[in-house]
């Protein structure tokens, strides 16, 4: 497969702001599937940086990814068969996404680090 790097995923993430993309759909499950995919990685940013910041994510992230646990299996559904239809190395796009936001975050300053780490947390405490 012919793979664009990180193309298929920055296009879903720019769905997110547009409106015809609610809630409900399997666009937004994508976006909820790249969520269960990269916030993990952000987290290592965090912890690597803010004391605790582990001890506050894992059951916090637990809880969203058990909430979310539908939209995640039909967003990476979507996501693959959209993967298949364009030619886009699925798997290879995705890691590369995560890797990238990961390490944007990592190379922040700590306030906005801590800012980004604080709003990680309130969005998975987020009621759907």
């Amino acid at each position: 497969m012919h793979s664009n790097p990180l193309a298929f995923a920055a296009a879903l993430c720019l769905a997110a702001f547009l409106p015809e993309y609610a809630q409900a759909s399997p666009e937004h499950d994508a976006l909820v599937y790249l969520d269960a995919q990269v916030l993990p990685k952000k987290a290592v940013a965090c912890s690597s940086r803010i004391a605790g910041y582990t001890a506050r994510f894992e059951p916090a992230f637990r809880t969203w990814l058990a909430r979310n646990k539908d939209n995640v299996a039909s967003g990476e559904a979507f996501m693959r068969a959209e993967a298949e239809r364009t030619k886009v190395a699925f798997e290879p796009d995705i890691q590369a996404f995560g890797a990238s936001m990961a390490q944007q975050w990592t190379a922040a300053p700590l306030a906005t680090l801590q800012d980004n780490c604080e709003a990680l947390l309130l969005y998975l405490k987020e009621v759907e």
